[in-house]
């Protein structure tokens, strides 16, 4: 079913915690269709908006220019060819969800860490040790903010250590006496 309403005020009622998938459906050209004689198809882009935690706030609809710029980085995932379009941190890469929760958060359309800290509260009331759940998202999140700048350091003294470890086994230049 495509939107019917401004997408606008479905983001506003859901606080903007929304994510897309792009995809492409086969549409008939008409025009083409009776110039040919047979069915004529163009492949048009879509975008699905889906509100983690509900199943039923769902928007499909054709790709407008403003669609695109919001959603900048799934667009570019979507025109690279990647299906999933996933942006955030995969709920599969969280050591400490069980895999039946990860099949549970998948169920209610909550794809990555991200989703899951910004759930509506509705559907946390609606599902037991949902909140808990938030909450050690919440919290992973915030350690990860505050661990950035140790992990950046981090990557860069491997990357001298690498350099360092690469000269020491090249062989010695030699000098030419001139």
């Amino acid at each position: 079913m495509e939107a019917d309403f401004d997408v606008k005020d479905f983001d506003n009622r859901n606080n903007g915690n929304v994510y897309p998938i792009f995809y492409w459906v086969p549409k008939k050209d008409e025009a083409a269709s009776i110039a040919e004689g047979r069915p004529i198809f163009k492949d048009t882009e879509y975008v699905k908006i889906i509100v983690p935690g509900s199943s039923t706030s769902i928007v499909q609809k054709p790709v407008r220019d403003d669609d695109r710029r919001r959603f900048s980085v799934a667009y570019a995932k979507f025109k690279e060819g990647d299906p999933e379009q996933l942006i955030g941190t995969p709920l599969t890469e969280i050591p400490w969800l069980t895999r039946s929760q990860v099949e549970e958060l998948a169920y209610l359309k909550v794809r990555t860490l991200e989703n899951l800290a910004d759930l509506n509260d509705n559907v946390c009331t609606n599902t037991p040790g949902m909140f808990d759940v938030k909450k050690k998202a919440q919290a992973w999140l915030k350690k990860s903010e505050e661990a950035k700048p140790f992990t950046a350091m981090s990557a860069e003294i491997e990357a001298l250590r690498a350099e360092i470890a690469a000269l020491k086994a090249a062989p010695p230049k030699v000098q030419a006496k001139g």
